[in-house]
Formats: C-alpha cells, sequence, structure tokens
C-alpha cells in the first residue's frame, strides 16, 4: 500500500499530516514521525486542525485567517 504523506500548517511542533484517508497528529521534535498522538475521520478534517492548532499556542481564529 502507498501512503501520501502531507504534512500541513502549522509545523511549530504538533502536525497534522493526512495518511491514507484519515488524518493523524504527531509531534516529530518529541515523539518521532511513527508516534501518531491522534486520528480522524476524513469527514472531521477541520476539527483536526483546530485541535493541531490549540496545541501550537494559536487561536482557532488564526487558523481560518490563514485559509482563507
Amino acid at each position: 500500500m502507498d501512503a501520501k504523506v502531507i504534512p500541513l500548517i502549522p509545523r511549530g511542533g504538533f502536525t497534522v499530516r493526512r495518511i491514507g484517508l484519515h488524518w493523524e497528529l504527531v509531534n516529530s521534535r518529541h515523539y518521532g514521525r511513527s508516534v501518531v498522538l491522534h486520528t480522524w475521520p476524513p469527514e472531521r478534517h477541520s476539527e483536526a486542525f483546530e485541535h493541531c492548532y490549540r496545541l501550537n499556542g494559536r487561536s482557532v481564529e488564526h487558523l481560518h485567517a490563514v485559509l482563507r
């Protein structure tokens, strides 16, 4: 099986990436790339990004501004 890894914003510690059909939260700086902290199904991708932004100390409003 080929997995396409697309790291997405922000890159300040916690990162959301898409593996196959689901989204994964990782923090490769502290735990390595192979440790997945949480997963979300494809239809809940916005929740994954919001959670990632909060963990990195940024507001959800900042996320919405970046994506516009």
